[in-house]
């Protein structure tokens, strides 16, 4: 028997891992820290809201559902927010704030649309969890091997973008150096709202399945954002795969820690359950500042250091 905790932590952490590893790319290719990531994740989650509670269909018709409108969001926000107040000379602070603005505004829709689902439809959508409309897998409910393929999956599909196709080199040379790639003849507006798209669409598609194993409210996805940047920042900002290493981190210590701490301070430590991949992550980055990248190098440093060592003794 699986444990509910094991399947818990594999659950929410291959969907923070696809959260993170999205939020990464918008940072790498625009260099903007997108405050507004995690509101994606919202449109997922009532999207399959409706697809499962109003229009009564399979759970899992949410995904590609759910990828298609959260890109599109995505790319309508960068050419009319972004792209214009970059256009307009707008600085990396107030491109920042404007993808805050956006988050308000965006979680205030969400609220809307909650509202009108619970007038028009007569349905509870401020306190949902989808598990009873999901399946059995060998007597375990369908998500838990499903979000573990899934993240794998848009893993091995995002490496063979990046390095395998002619769009995927020409975002990652456009993350390098904006100016010379369009030198080379690369288009990189085209570049960013690809970009924006793919972001968009993956935050979006984690979100479609939160309701199937986690109970959601319209300010789920709000809280996402945190989690996100902590898994992010861990991997290392600048670096999708350490982003993977993040994602998995953090889901882990918000799941297993906060159950440790429930167990020794009691069930009030479930309220701040948010805060503990925080606290870890901030604890982790002041011995360590650039994250997994910077304890990798450490680890080759001392090895190469170890070998040096190894080879003047013998001599």
């Amino acid at each position: 028997m699986i444990p509910p905790l094991l399947m818990s932590f594999s659950v929410y952490a291959s969907l923070i891992t696809i959260l993170a590893i999205g939020y990464t790319l918008t940072y790498i290719i625009s260099h903007i820290p997108n405050f507004a990531h995690g509101t994606y994740a919202g449109l997922g989650i009532y999207t399959t809201y409706t697809l499962t509670r109003v229009m009564r269909f399979n759970p899992y018709i949410s995904c590609p559902v759910g990828f298609v409108v959260g890109g599109i969001m995505g790319l309508i926000l960068y050419i009319i927010v972004i792209k214009t107040l970059r256009m307009m000379g707008g600085s990396l602070i107030v491109l920042t704030i404007a993808t805050l603005a956006i988050q308000i505004t965006m979680d205030a829709l969400i609220n809307i649309y909650a509202t009108f689902l619970r007038i028009r439809t007569e349905s509870w959508a401020f306190m949902f969890v989808l598990k009873l409309n999901d399946f059995k897998w060998l007597g375990y409910q369908g998500i838990f091997p499903v979000s573990l393929l899934l993240c794998i999956t848009i893993v091995i599909i995002l490496h063979l973008f990046l390095t395998r196709t002619k769009m995927g080199i020409a975002m990652r040379a456009t993350s390098e150096n904006v100016e010379l790639a369009q030198v080379v003849g690369i288009d990189a507006d085209l570049i960013q709202m690809l970009s924006w798209f793919i972001t968009g669409g993956l935050a979006s598609l984690s979100g479609t399945l939160f309701p199937l194993w986690f109970e959601c409210n319209p300010s789920t996805a709000n809280r996402l954002i945190n989690v996100t940047m902590a898994g992010s920042l861990f991997g290392g900002i600048n670096n999708i795969y350490g982003a993977i290493i993040g994602g998995f981190f953090v889901g882990a210590t918000e799941i297993i820690g906060t159950t440790a701490l429930m167990y020794l301070f009691g069930p009030i430590v479930g309220e701040y359950r948010y805060m503990i991949p925080l606290v870890v992550v901030i604890l982790v980055l002041l011995l360590e500042p650039q994250g997994v990248p910077g304890i990798i190098k450490r680890i080759r440093d001392s090895t190469k250091f170890a070998s040096l060592y190894s080879r003047r003794r013998k001599w």
